[in-house]
């Protein structure tokens, strides 16, 4: 998605959820044990993003290359922390697999620092 298409669902998108990414790796998605590898994001958890930790829609594609190209950390059970360095910094992705419906969802979507990624290498 553009990030036009971002701004639009961050405008209209009132509790509905999108397809934001596609998890490849086999080992991750054994740890998760989803039914599918689409990943989601729900209206709640972008607006959250943007009021909180301050990204806007031009960020939101970094979703993608942060879950395709990132460092994987298994930091709880069924969930994965990604971390991955772009031009605009290190951003964290972390991804949850509802219990219920076994879908994947972001649960937290931000920009770090790099003291905080060391600081997570070394615990995970």
């Amino acid at each position: 998605m553009y990030p036009r298409d971002w701004q639009k669902f961050l405008e209209i998108g009132a509790g509905k959820d999108i397809a934001c990414a596609q998890l490849l790796s086999d080992e991750v998605l054994e740890h998760l044990d989803p039914l599918s590898d689409k990943l989601f994001i729900g209206h709640d958890t972008a607006l959250k993003a943007v009021s909180k930790h301050r990204l806007g829609p031009e960020h939101f594609p970094l979703i993608f290359d942060t879950v395709e190209r990132g460092m994987a950390l298994a930091d709880r059970d069924r969930h994965v922390t990604f971390l991955h360095e772009t031009d605009l910094g290190w951003f964290q992705v972390t991804v949850k697999c509802a219990l219920a419906s076994k879908r994947l969802y972001v649960a937290t979507f931000y920009q770090t620092r790099e003291r905080d990624v060391q600081s997570k290498r070394r615990r995970f």
